[in-house]
């Protein structure tokens, strides 16, 4: 069976791994030139740590990844909310770790060892014949294969190329956040904090790396690359936050120079496949960072789609991308539902709406945090 898989993000790794590992030699294209740029944070949960046991991937993980055993929840002027321990929240399934998306990449790839990689390629067009689909690529080359994996992003091109603009739509928050490193000493190691201020939101999230900073606030239209005054108006909006936490705010780059933003925006599929050529993580169900869940939820799809076409032959293909459809769909989107309730009550502008949310915030206890993580981790994939 001859695979394609596009984009080698989390998704499209984890698969191409699980593959591999069940006598498989899918082929990887990936529009990047490199995955060796840090990226962003990421909080792995316990269930992403169980696709990581099963590719025996897990010590390499732990050596490279840190702690993440804490999280605190401030209002905008620094005044706690709630702390929880996540080390006794997920005690009965294991560790919650953290890291940069470069550095699961990083651990992914030992995983794909001997498979071919195509990067700084993308596809240009996607043709269905039969049970064969046609593929050309920007390098001009085309190739033929049995079924192609489209794992490229919430932006994904693959989906554009298959789907009709009615079968996917968009869920934009109307905000967006910028990101930069930052190893201010206050901070505590092992400790997600997160500052939810009213027309703003401030979360500082542990890695192996540094502490990464992501300040999110109102999307400005004009305002998606990194500008001249970028650095003041963050420390402006913040400026409740400037004092307790100074060189968080010192070591945002001046005019925002190699700064990333992130537009808060996600997507959702009505449609995961169409004849052989099926849709993966973010492609199909994007996540707003909102939770931390995306990327192991990613891992989870791809084990079941690894999974569904480890049971058949060739010629059955569409019975497993039904299957897979079938085990994942519900489960993905309830998640991504909770992604979307927390944005809402996340991203606030009104002052007095603020304050009330905090006040609300401070009965949700944390038999009610671990109710909710039980909720997921406890159902079926």
């Amino acid at each position: 069976m001859r695979i394609l898989i596009v984009g080698a993000g989390i998704s499209g790794l984890t698969l191409a791994a699980l593959l591999k590992q069940r006598g498989m030699t899918p082929e990887i294209v990936e529009q990047q030139q490199t995955l060796t740029e840090p990226g962003y944070m990421l909080g792995i949960s316990p269930l992403g740590n169980r696709v990581l046991y099963g590719l025996d991937l897990m010590k390499s993980f732990l050596d490279q990844s840190v702690a993440s055993d804490n999280y605190a929840m401030c209002t905008g002027s620094n005044e706690i909310i709630h702390q929880f321990s996540l080390r006794q929240v997920y005690e009965a399934y294991g560790p919650n770790r953290a890291c940069t998306r470069g550095t699961l990449l990083r651990v992914l790839m030992a995983g794909c060892e001997g498979l071919s990689f195509k990067m700084g390629v993308s596809v240009t067009a996607i043709e269905q014949r039969g049970d064969r689909v046609q593929v050309s690529f920007t390098d001009g080359s085309q190739e033929e294969y049995d079924l192609v994996v489209g794992a490229d992003g919430v932006n994904s091109g693959v989906r554009r190329l298959i789907l009709t603009p009615e079968e996917y739509s968009y869920f934009d928050t109307g905000w967006g956040g910028w990101l930069w490193w930052t190893s201010d000493t206050r901070l505590q190691a092992g400790t997600a904090t997160e500052f939810w201020g009213s027309g703003y939101m401030l979360g500082i999230y542990p890695t192996e790396y540094r502490f990464g900073a992501f300040a999110i606030m109102p999307a400005e239209k004009d305002k998606t690359t990194p500008y001249p005054g970028l650095r003041s108006n963050i420390r402006q909006a913040m400026s409740d936050l400037v004092t307790p936490f100074p060189q968080v705010f010192e070591q945002i780059p001046q005019d925002g120079r190699g700064m990333s933003y992130w537009p808060l925006k996600d997507v959702r599929s009505s449609v995961w496949f169409k004849k052989h050529v099926v849709l993966l993580g973010d492609a199909v169900v994007g996540f707003l960072p909102t939770s931390g869940a995306g990327a192991s939820m990613a891992m989870e799809s791809a084990a079941v789609l690894a999974d569904e076409l480890s049971r058949v032959d060739v010629y059955h293909l569409e019975w497993a991308l039904r299957l897979y459809q079938k085990r994942r769909q519900q489960r993905v989107e309830l998640e991504q539902d909770d992604t979307r309730d927390l944005a809402k009550g996340m991203f606030v502008k009104s002052a007095l709406h603020s304050h009330l949310r905090n006040l609300a915030l401070q009965r949700y206890s944390t038999k009610s945090f671990t109710e909710s993580i039980a909720r997921i981790f406890e159902s079926p994939i």
